[in-house]
């Protein structure tokens, strides 16, 4: 009778221990916040505030992209697949594409077209895209800069208000939002 106690203690003390370890594996993957709940009342009001901020964020979005709808836009990219994911996102939004493979390309197109909005490739085979803006001489029309490289962004924020980056890899709907948030509103 004393063997068969002190086998099962033994096997509640393995049991104990595992429970211990996993208890301590549950803990590592998943730590607690550093600040302690307030309840779950509190819990629940700051999830549905984030909802709300997320659900605010969609609507500002879907605006922007509105806002490029019957819009000329001027796309300049060297690389086929990349313009091609870019056009077909613009001309789903309702956007005239006028298309060019490098900056002179561009330069000349956006002379004689007048686009509303430019979305530029930073990294263009024949001109930096600093020249290409002050050759671009739209200085009112919004240029998004994509591709942009580390070194290149503070040199492309500070050319003007009008001017945004957006390094790769990028997402057309994101680029398309941002070209659009960047045009004037029609009162």
């Amino acid at each position: 009778m004393p063997a068969r106690v002190l086998l099962l203690i033994r096997w509640i003390a393995l049991l104990v221990l595992i429970l211990a370890i996993l208890l301590i594996i549950v803990r590592l993957k998943l730590p607690m916040p550093e600040r302690r709940s307030t309840g779950l009342i509190e819990s629940l009001r700051r999830l549905w505030a984030r909802l709300r901020e997320r659900r605010e964020d969609a609507r500002a979005k879907q605006a922007d992209l509105r806002a490029l709808q019957g819009k000329r836009v001027l796309l300049v990219d060297p690389e086929d697949k990349s313009a091609r994911v870019m056009q077909w996102k613009l001309e789903d939004l309702g956007c005239s594409v006028i298309k060019a493979k490098t900056g002179m390309q561009g330069l000349k197109l956006a002379a004689r077209n007048a686009p509303d909005v430019v979305i530029v490739d930073a990294l263009l085979p024949d001109i930096q895209a600093s020249e290409f803006y002050r050759a671009l001489e739209l200085p009112d029309i919004p240029v998004v800069f994509v591709g942009t490289l580390a070194s290149q962004y503070d040199e492309l924020r500070r050319l003007g208000s009008k001017v945004a980056c957006v390094s790769k890899p990028y997402d057309p709907e994101e680029v398309a939002a941002l070209a659009g948030y960047m045009l004037p509103r029609e009162s």
